[in-house]
């Protein structure tokens, strides 16, 4: 009698386990990056002027010389 209860209750309770699983994943990709990106703020502001600009100027460089992806994903042949 107990059996089909047990058995009607486990994938739920997986289910939910999985939720809370990639909700715990996900919070600490965005918890990842944000430290990613003060990492890189750090760095910016640890270099000279001339350095900075430098900086800044290679990167406009590189955003011109990638290819724009197509919209919806695809890949460029």
């Amino acid at each position: 009698m107990f059996v089909p209860f047990l058995v009607a209750f486990m994938p739920q309770e997986s289910k939910v386990n999985q939720r809370k699983i990639q909700k715990e994943q996900k919070r600490r990709q965005k918890e990842a990056e944000k430290k990613y990106n003060q990492a890189k703020k750090d760095h910016k502001k640890m270099q000279s002027k001339e350095t900075q600009t430098m900086m800044k100027k290679s990167q406009k460089e590189s955003k011109k010389n990638t290819p724009m992806k197509p919209p919806g994903g695809k890949k460029c042949k």
